[in-house]
């Protein structure tokens, strides 16, 4: 009886909390969630052009149990796929709430969307996130939000309609031929002015789409009035030679575009005016103009293919016909003031550039310049600031000299303190080699197992070892590593100084080593023309010069000789040279774009790597690697090492991708905004005779540094002039980037890149961990302080006078 009584008992236990499980269940499915949306209004788009901003206006109600407000981070973003459904880009850009939204209620939102970069059928998909949180997931009642949208380049159907209405025009005046004496060829011989005006505005338009630098609101009114300008000639011509002159105009004009679309993409730049004494490189480097091209730049090119259309079939007039004097008068009064009228607005905006320092400090620095005003403008800001500088080139501002010989003497009496380091080489000679494109990461990575530089891991016990120099070039790349080496100072901000300044009155470490008795002379395996180095390395100080020509046949990698035979040759060319001697030696062994390195020289295995970029710069690393240790075994052999110093560095970084590859090779886990500059670093080896000092040197370090260090170590002072430091572990100096950018011991301040807002970015060195902008205010003076002391140097040509050296 109790046993019933129990189990009764436990019965209706059971039942009363399966009672509750089901009471809960069915409130749980009743609560709404904490994150639900839906979207009552849609006004998607169906076409979109081509990575361009677009706002779309939608209308969301809020179906969850929670509010969505900004503090909480609810956004409405979107996402890009691909018709198959692949998602090309995950996190869209976030269109922000006007106000809270409690739930139940509906919001009104803009959201801008911008658009692939390639054309073709796409599907946009809209979803609520909260960041930090989750994605919302689709709307309630249906599946994910999707619109299936026509991505299409407006400069392309802009480009197309310019030039088949161009050619319209054309042929239908050729067919209905005016009388030669008809006031109506007044009008025709007006048209040129304008269709040059509307070609030259269309050609900012694709540069300005082509190359990603959208123009920004009132940037559209700046490009029309500027090129107006550029139509201004056209109506000065006699009219029966507008159409030609129009359409070489407009040829021009894309030419030019396409050009600063390849500059751009290497050095993010537009091509200054100073660039232009190295057009005669252009052949060179043809392979890595090549591999810049991208198929959307062909609106380019057709823009001025449609141009050249233009000229050949638009009508002339014969020689001896003129139309009525009174109506060509009235004619070029119109076309002219219609330039003159139009192009006030540019005017007024480089004169306000020009007299605006911090418009003139950044020119080209970044992009903005080129969203604010177009490119033709910037062109033209180019050409004003570049007569200004040659103009006052002799005339620097009151107390600006003083400024900086107060700061080279300060340097310089830093370094007249001698190190512990100081002569311990002195007397011996110096071999110092410029390794093209080599970086800092590549010392000690492996690859497929393997090492890719083998001897220049284990010369890091053999001698002197420098991980922490960075590259401080500019524009002009492999000449200024070496500028910036042997002269030790900054190279410019815009071109190279090899064409810039090349007739300074240069005191470098070669000029400083003659003095003392040296011998001096370079070798580069290519051509002496190449960065001019056949006029500029006489005015560096070198008594002998082999090139190409002198250095005979062999292997050839690339352009120059293979580094193989070139190692080869200068063994010969030391044992036949006076002793004391410095010998600048600089490889040509890889080159971006990496892609002309030979199979027979490939000897690792670099996997899912092979035939990239990327694998092709590690072969030729490796081959280099190769080719050193021969040849500092073949200087062993010789005795000649016994009283020589080798120095090395790499000229500046690879140009490569900083993609995933790399980075695991680097040693990064991740791309963040600090990695370029963190990457941007090129590894000095000193090998000392008998090894006599050796070890890695922790000090911070740039290009600039070298020379004052390896003058220490021959037991010679610097000069006064040079604005490097010694690397002798006394004291950590800022190191400062050609951008801007400074380093010090604990702080990184980045100037500008990607993801890198207008004005700069601190960072913790070296884990790259981002910092209070007020941490670095004092790197970003000092970094402009020494640039600045350092470029007044160069452009008013002031290193022989302060250094006291004779002048011719």
């Amino acid at each position: 009886m109790q046993r019933v009584k129990a189990n009764s008992r436990s019965w209706r236990v059971g039942h009363l909390l399966a009672l509750a499980f089901t009471a809960l269940a069915a409130a749980t499915r009743a609560a709404p969630p904490p994150l639900a949306w839906k979207a009552d209004a849609n006004a998607t788009p169906r076409v979109f052009w081509a990575d361009r901003n677009c706002d779309v206006n939608l209308r969301l109600t809020n179906l969850g149990s929670e509010a969505w407000s900004e503090a909480a981070g609810d956004h409405l973003s979107y996402h890009w796929r691909r018709p198959d459904g692949t998602v090309v880009d995950l996190d869209g850009m976030r269109a922000h709430l006007p106000e809270s939204v409690r739930p139940g209620a509906t919001v009104a939102v803009t959201a801008r969307v911008h658009a692939p970069d390639t054309s073709g059928r796409w599907v946009l998909e809209w979803e609520m996130v909260r960041e930090q949180v989750a994605w919302y997931g689709p709307p309630e009642g249906g599946g994910p939000l999707r619109v299936n949208v026509l991505v299409v380049w407006r400069c392309a159907l802009l480009e197309i309609g310019f030039a088949v209405g161009g050619i319209a025009l054309a042929l239908g005046l050729r067919r209905r031929r005016l009388s030669p004496v008809s006031w109506k060829w007044a009008l025709v011989e007006s048209v040129p002015v304008f269709w040059t005006w509307l070609g030259v505005g269309l050609a900012t338009v694709t540069f300005s789409e082509v190359a990603h630098h959208q123009l920004w609101r009132g940037g559209g009114v700046l490009a029309a009035s500027a090129a107006a300008l550029v139509a201004l000639p056209v109506a000065l011509v006699p009219g029966r030679w507008r159409g030609w002159v129009a359409a070489s105009t407009v040829v021009v004009t894309n030419l030019v575009a396409l050009a600063d679309v390849l500059y751009l993409r290497f050095f993010d730049n537009v091509v200054p005016l100073v660039a232009l004494g190295a057009v005669g490189q252009l052949g060179q480097v043809s392979e890595s103009v090549r591999t810049l091209l991208r198929p959307n730049d062909g609106w380019i090119a057709f823009g001025a293919a449609g141009a050249v259309a233009f000229g050949l079939l638009w009508p002339r007039r014969k020689s001896g016909e003129a139309a009525p004097a009174r109506a060509c008068t009235v004619g070029w009064c119109v076309a002219l003031l219609a330039c003159v009228v139009a192009g006030i607005p540019a005017v007024r905006a480089l004169r306000a550039g020009m007299r605006d320092p911090a418009t003139v400090d950044q020119l080209f620095s970044k992009g903005a310049l080129l969203g604010r005003w177009g490119v033709v403008n910037v062109h033209a800001f180019d050409v004003l600031t570049t007569y200004r500088e040659w103009a006052t080139r002799n005339a620097p501002e009151p107390g600006e000299e003083a400024r900086v010989r107060s700061l080279l003497g300060a340097r310089a009496s830093e370094s007249a303190a001698h190190g512990p380091a100081f002569g311990i080489a002195k007397g011996a000679n110096l071999v110092l080699i410029q390794v093209e494109s080599l970086q800092q990461w590549v010392i000690g990575a492996r690859v497929g197992g393997a090492e890719i530089t083998p001897f220049l891991n284990g010369l890091r016990n053999r001698a002197l070892y420098f991980p922490f120099v960075f590259d401080q070039t500019g524009q002009g790349r492999s000449s200024d590593g070496e500028f910036a080496v042997l002269n030790s100072q900054h190279p410019l901000d815009r071109g190279a100084v090899a064409f810039r300044r090349p007739g300074n009155r240069f005191v470098t470490l070669a000029s400083t080593l003659r003095q003392q008795g040296y011998a001096t002379f370079s070798a580069h395996p290519f051509e002496k023309g190449f960065w001019n180095r056949g006029v500029l390395h006489p005015r560096y100080g070198f008594e002998r010069m082999l090139f190409r020509d002198e250095l005979g046949p062999g292997e050839t990698i690339g352009w120059g000789l293979a580094d193989g035979v070139f190692f080869d040759r200068m063994v010969k060319a030391l044992q036949q040279q006076r002793a004391p001697y410095f010998a600048f030696l600089i490889t040509l062994g890889l080159h971006h774009p990496f892609d002309l390195f030979p199979d027979r020289h490939k000897a690792l295995e670099v996997g899912p790597l092979k035939d990239t970029p990327l694998g092709n710069y590690i072969h030729a690393m490796h081959y280099f690697d190769a080719s050193l240790a021969a040849f500092v075994a073949e200087l062993e052999r010789t005795g000649v090492l016994s009283n020589t110093v080798v120095a090395l560095y790499g000229d500046h970084e690879s140009g490569l991708l900083v993609d995933e590859p790399l980075l695991k090779l680097a040693g990064e886990t991740r791309w963040e905004p600090s990695v370029p500059v963190r990457l941007r670093r090129v590894p000095v080896f000193m090998l000392l005779p008998s090894a006599t000092l050796s070890g890695q040197v922790s000090l911070l370090g740039g290009q600039v540094d070298l020379a004052p260090t390896l003058l220490s170590l021959l037991g010679v002072a610097p000069p006064v002039c040079f604005v490097g430091h010694i690397l002798d572990g006394r004291a950590q100096t800022p190191v400062v980037l050609n951008d801007g950018s400074a380093v010090a011991d604990d702080r990184l301040y980045v100037a500008g890149g990607p993801a890198i807002p207008d004005g700069g970015a601190c960072f913790t060195w070296p884990s790259g961990a981002p910092r209070p902008f007020a941490d670095c205010a004092d790197l970003d003076r000092y970094g402009a302080e020494e640039l600045g002391a350092s470029r007044f140097v160069v452009l008013h040509d002031r290193a022989a006078m302060i250094a006291g050296r004779p002048l011719p």
